[in-house]
This record gives C-alpha cells, sequence and structure tokens, in this order.
C-alpha cells in the first residue's frame, strides 16, 4: 500500500521545473535557488580560519586549516597549491562519502586511482581546498552498531527539521566566502567539484553561493525517483527533504547557470541508470536554455569514479575566463534568510489554521513589538497613508487648512484631501529636512484656521527644526500629526520618532527600513484617541464586535499575514538597524572626498535609520545622465529620489491648490533638484559599496 502511494507522489511533476513560458532563466533560477535555500536551512554565520604553518609536500605547496563559525564550530581543511606565490584559481573540492580528508588531497596513499582528486587537479596548477565532513567518529560506536554514521546523521538532523545535506552546503559556502582574502587564492576565480555525495554538496553551494561558481561533478546524475525509489542508491545525506514536491536533481543543474557546467557519469556506475541519466541530461539541457552556454555532460565508460584529467580541463578553461559578471545591484533587496521566513510561515499557518485572518494575535504582537521603536502605544492599519487619514479625520480637518512641506511624497497631502482638509505648502530647511521654521511661522499667520501641521521626517532624519514645529503649533493650540513613514527606528535626542505629535503614522511598505509588506501603524499617547484609531480603522464600528456605526471609517485593517511578515521583520530589527547604520558609515569613509557629490549630513542631534543614503550634486544636470551610466554602465540602480519634484508640481495640486510661485520655495526646490540616494539596505555587502562608490568615481570629475 505503501508503495503505491509512493509512486503516486513521484509521479507528480515538480512544481518548479521549468516551462515554455519562463522565458527568463534567471528568473525561473531565481525561484528555485529560494526554495533550496529555505528547505537547505542554510547558515550564514561569519566563518573564520585558522592557518597551520604550511609545508612543500610531494611537489605541492600544502596548509592544513580550521575553520570556525559561532554555531557549527570547528571543522578542518586542507589548502593544496602549485609551486609559487602568486594567487591561483581555486577549487573547493567534495569528495564522496569514503573519501576522507588525507587520500583526497594524497597525505593518504589512495585507495582508487581518482581519489586523491584534489591533489591531481593541484598538479594541473589550481589551487584546492578540500573540507572534512566531520561525519566519521562523533557518534558511538556501540550505538552505531556497525549502520553507516553519515545516515545515521542525516535522520539525526532530520528529526530537527533540518538536513545533513543543508549542513555541509552551509560548511562549504563558509569556507568558500572565508578563503577569498587567502594570499594563494584568486578570490575573483573560484569553482567548486564533488564526486557522489560530495556532488550533492558542490550542486547545493553553487547553486547558493553569492556570485555564479563554475561547477563540475561526478557520478550524480539521474532522477530522485529513481535513485532513491527504485534502485535505492541515494545516500540520505544527499538531498533536502520535500526538494521533489519543488524540483528534481536535473532541474537543480539547470538552475546552477549562467556559470559554467561540466557533468560525469560512468556508465558501469552500479549506483545510477544509464537511460535514467541521459534522461536527466536532456531536461537539464533544457532548463540552461537561454543562458547561452550548454552543459558539457560526459557519458564515460567508468564506474562510480571520476575522470579528473577531463574536469582539471574544464575547471582550468573555465578559470580561464573572465569572471561572471556580478548581478546588477538593485536600489533596493529584501532579503528574509530560510529561518525567518520559516518564521513567517509558521504565524500564516497559525493564521490560517484558526481561520483568524484579521485583527487577531498576530496584530497584537505586531503593535507591540514595534512600541519598542515608537516609545508609544499604536495601532496598526492597512498603509501609512490610511494612518494619515485616520489622524487626520480623528482632529476633524474638513473645511480647515493642514500645512504640510512642499517636498514629501503625494500620499501626505493626498490623506489630507481625503479628510476633507485643504491643503498648504511649507518650505523645508536643508540641515534637517524638516519644516522651514520661519516659512511654518508665516503659513500659521497666513491660514489661522490651521488644523493640523504635517512635519515629515524626509529619509529616516528627525530634523532638530522640529522643536521648533512644536512650539510654534503648541502657542497656536495647532495639532501635530508626525508622518513618520521613513522614520520607524529614528530618534531625535533620546526620542524615537512618533512620539513627538498628538499622532505618528508610520509605513511598513516592502521598501521601508521595517515591512510588514503592506501596512501601517498609528501611535497615539492618549488611550482615547487610540480607541478612536481603532474604530476608524474598522468601519466606523462604535464598539469592538459591534454592528452599530458611528462614524464613516472604512477596512483600514491590516490582516493577520501581513502581521505575521510585520512581526518577524520586527523582531529583528535590532539588528537591521545596525546594518543600515554601518552601511551609511562605510558610505561616508568612501565618498568623502569625491569631486561633485557632497553627502546630507546627519544632525548631531538625529541618530537616522538610513532609510535613504542622501548625497548632493554640485551640477544638477548630472542626475539624469549619472542614473543611466550608472545602471548601463556598472549596473548599479540608484534609489528613488525624496522627492524629485515639489507638490506644488504634480498636476493635481497645481490645478487645484493656491500655492506660492515656485521661486518662493527655494530650499525645497533646491533639495529636490540635486539630491541623490545610493542603494543602502541590510545585505548590501561591503565588497558592493565599493562597487558603488568606484562607479561615481568613474562618472562624476
Amino acid at each position: 500500500m505503501q508503495t503505491r502511494r509512493l509512486e503516486r507522489l513521484l509521479a507528480t511533476p515538480p512544481a518548479l521545473r521549468r516551462t515554455p513560458q519562463d522565458t527568463d532563466p534567471a528568473a525561473w533560477s531565481g525561484r528555485l535557488r529560494d526554495v533550496v535555500e529555505r528547505l537547505a536551512r542554510i547558515d550564514r554565520e561569519p566563518t573564520t580560519l585558522t592557518a597551520a604553518p604550511a609545508a612543500e609536500s610531494g611537489g605541492l605547496w600544502r596548509q592544513e586549516i580550521t575553520f570556525r563559525s559561532p554555531g557549527r564550530g570547528p571543522f578542518a581543511a586542507t589548502l593544496l597549491a602549485p609551486p609559487g606565490d602568486a594567487p591561483r584559481p581555486t577549487v573547493l573540492v567534495c569528495g564522496g562519502r569514503n573519501a576522507g580528508l588525507g587520500k583526497l588531497t594524497g597525505a593518504e596513499r589512495p585507495d582508487h586511482p581518482d581519489r586523491n582528486v584534489a591533489e591531481l587537479l593541484s598538479h594541473e596548477g589550481l589551487t584546492t581546498l578540500t573540507l572534512s565532513y566531520g561525519v566519521d567518529g562523533g557518534l558511538s560506536t556501540p550505538g552505531r552498531a556497525g549502520r553507516d554514521e553519515a545516515s545515521l546523521l542525516a535522520h539525526a538532523f532530520a528529526v530537527t527539521g533540518r538536513s545533513l545535506l543543508g549542513a555541509l552546503t552551509s560548511d562549504a559556502l563558509g569556507a568558500l566566502e572565508a578563503i577569498r582574502s587567502h594570499p594563494r587564492v584568486d578570490g575573483q576565480r573560484l569553482a567548486v567539484f564533488g564526486h557522489s555525495l560530495g556532488a550533492a554538496v558542490a550542486l547545493h553551494t553553487a547553486l547558493l553561493a553569492p556570485r555564479p561558481l563554475p561547477l563540475c561533478t561526478a557520478s550524480h546524475l539521474g532522477s530522485y525517483a529513481v535513485l532513491y525509489a527504485r534502485l535505492l542508491t541515494g545516500h540520505e545525506g544527499a538531498v533536502l527533504p520535500g526538494i521533489l514536491e519543488y524540483a528534481d536533481l536535473p532541474d537543480l543543474y539547470g538552475a546552477a547557470g549562467p556559470a559554467p557546467l561540466h557533468v560525469q557519469y560512468g556508465t558501469a556506475d552500479p549506483y545510477l541508470e544509464a537511460d535514467d541519466a541521459k534522461a536527466a541530461a536532456a531536461l537539464i539541457e533544457t532548463s540552461r536554455a537561454g543562458y547561452g552556454e550548454p552543459a558539457e555532460i560526459r557519458e564515460l565508460p567508468m564506474g562510480h569514479g571520476s575522470h579528473v584529467p577531463k574536469a582539471a580541463r574544464f575547471l582550468t578553461r573555465a578559470l580561464s575566463r573572465p569572471p561572471v559578471p556580478p548581478a546588477g545591484l538593485p536600489a533596493q533587496r529584501l532579503s528574509f534568510d530560510a529561518e525567518e521566513r520559516r518564521a513567517v510561515l509558521d504565524r500564516v499557518d497559525s493564521a490560517l489554521a484558526t481561520g483568524v485572518l484579521s485583527q487577531g494575535p498576530h496584530t497584537g504582537d505586531f503593535e507591540e513589538l514595534t512600541r519598542t521603536w515608537t516609545g508609544t502605544p499604536g495601532a496598526a492599519v492597512s498603509s501609512g497613508a490610511a494612518a494619515l487619514e485616520i489622524a487626520l479625520r480623528i482632529i476633524d480637518v474638513r473645511g480647515r487648512t493642514v500645512l504640510v512641506p512642499v517636498n514629501t511624497f503625494f500620499a501626505t497631502a493626498a490623506a489630507v484631501v481625503r479628510a476633507g482638509g485643504d491643503v498648504r505648502f511649507v518650505d523645508i530647511e536643508l540641515d534637517g529636512l524638516g519644516l522651514d521654521p520661519g516659512d511654518l511661522r508665516t503659513a500659521l499667520d497666513t491660514h489661522p484656521d490651521t488644523a493640523a501641521v504635517v512635519p515629515v521626517h524626509i529619509g529616516g532624519l528627525v530634523s532638530p527644526a522640529l522643536d521648533d514645529t512644536l512650539r510654534l503649533c503648541r502657542e497656536r493650540g495647532v495639532p501635530v500629526v508626525e508622518d513618520a513613514a521613513h522614520a520607524f527606528g529614528s530618534r531625535l535626542g533620546d526620542r524615537p520618532a512618533g512620539a513627538f505629535g498628538r499622532f505618528g503614522a508610520f509605513s511598513f511598505f516592502a521598501t521601508k527600513p521595517a515591512t510588514s509588506g503592506e501596512g501601517g501603524l498609528l501611535t497615539a499617547p492618549d488611550d482615547e484617541d487610540l480607541e478612536r484609531v481603532r474604530r476608524w480603522r474598522d468601519h466606523g464600528k462604535s464598539a469592538h464586535g459591534s454592528t452599530l456605526h458611528d462614524r464613516p471609517g472604512s477596512n483600514w485593517r491590516i490582516s493577520e499575514l501581513h502581521a505575521a511578515v510585520g512581526t518577524v521583520d520586527v523582531l529583528r530589527f535590532a539588528d537591521t538597524l545596525r546594518d543600515r547604520q554601518a552601511a551609511a558609515v562605510r558610505y561616508d569613509e568612501l565618498l568623502g572626498d569625491l569631486p561633485g557629490l557632497r553627502v546630507q549630513p546627519v544632525p548631531g542631534t538625529c541618530t537616522s535609520n538610513y532609510y535613504k543614503y542622501l548625497a548632493h550634486l554640485d551640477d544638477p544636470r548630472r542626475r539624469t545622465p549619472l542614473r543611466r551610466a550608472l545602471r548601463q554602465r556598472h549596473g548599479v540602480s540608484l534609489a528613488g529620489e525624496v522627492y524629485g519634484e515639489l507638490l506644488c508640481d504634480h498636476p493635481y495640486f497645481a490645478d487645484r491648490t493656491p500655492h506660492k510661485a515656485a521661486g518662493e520655495f527655494p530650499r525645497a526646490r533646491w533639495f529636490a533638484d540635486h539630491h541623490i540616494a545610493l542603494p543602502l539596505y541590510p545585505s548590501l555587502t561591503p565588497a558592493e559599496q565599493a562597487r558603488i562608490a568606484d562607479a561615481l568615481r568613474a562618472e562624476l570629475p
């Protein structure tokens, strides 16, 4: 009965197999890689290395290395290099299950002619790094009862929801990143070789490496259905749990493009089936269509081994070419690692299981967690724009003036219009990009009917001029609604953004420093105001659960699914904020002396979340051609300005709202014309920032 059930499961095509509709191979590959990372639960903790003194042996330079990471502990490796001090193209060698470190590197007598593959490749002029898998000697001999330790470890990892393959791949990825700076290693020319079980490690390492890696494997080709259900030769440590729901083995090889690929299989291999391997080879070619270079798939008259000369020729040829260019640097890159995605999925699953999809426990958790960063209780809503509109409706701005900065996003002023108010614009000051106190005073005097003032914390800066705004409004009894859409986690002195006015409105849109995908938050220190927010967001119900309505509210609720995302993102926000601020410091160092560009300073009393890293061009006419040149010649996309057009220039307000002539907003217009925003996000690496700085130096005078 169970075998029939298994047969039905195996007959179901993988969900992410490439189809003719997948015309963009990179996009298809990206989707598959994301699934692989989630199933593998890769540990990307920083890996360090300790190197023993090197020695010459058998005509090669040999060094024993110990890698270490906080979670994985130490694991051993051997680095082999040809004579000479120059850095060489380097191959990570992943041996088969029975290939120990000594045999792979020639320190011990090989028990098969091709077992010492690392030694042989180094004699061909390549540096090799060979890892110990650490699957021998860790489990007690009596408990093993003669069983294979790697298989037992694979079962034990499965109990924890993880996989041995994921653990081995984590080691390989960490070691590759750590070895890049070794003096015998050309960190820009790395490749991966694997045999049998090691081929699975090599394949998954190539799939999940930050940049494309040439891949060479041997004795690891076919379909999971044949290897694990018919031949029963598949090793437990060579597969990710649940992978066949999404992809089969040849799909994974196909997704390893666009880097060069060489796959060997033997016609006399007792662990593979020749016809199954041929079918897999055809599927690999189909999956790689569009990459421009076909895979080298070699059917060879051998058993379960490796043809080292062919592998050496492929690796030498692949590593002699210019490296595959790095992917373009996007303006924004949102990243949830595998553990964080699993945490979101667990919360979504609980919402779906209970059927509570709105105003449930995840919304409450989200609201409570945000208070750590706002210092004020808040109610979660569907968007930052909804938060602004609710605040203005509670104040009741109908038929009265609301003052907003002329340099802000359209939603700030549109919320006033939807709430029935009349928008009037105020110039900004350039030190902290807040409302200009002098222009605000004039506007308040000109419009004695002002119902509210909406300062905006542009780019994550909370301007010291906010104190003047608060004083001027307090003197006239005008409430302040902070538009803190950019400023979650930013501070002025010891007070967080959102804690200064009667209300603080935050956005958790996908591009914001903290995100729920879609969502917002409205904070209020007054309990009655907060209760009003909850009524407005739920269609204006007169009480929770009531069927009666006493105000014209709307569906401004956040869903439990969005709150699940937001909860996980806010839980990691301390790390997010630290990474954004560290990236800003690196930019300060890289760009401090760049001609033609001046970095926007952060006022001394402000702690910015660096939603945007802003800089000013000496010549504003350079902005459009600079954006184009950076994208086309360097693959660097600048982030969106904040903002390139003043609100008074938008057709809606130009036609409907009286405002000063364009020359009356000199500071806002200067800022709108001159500034650019550089890519900045937690996953931005120092190397990527250096690449951005080099691109700017190449394009600016």
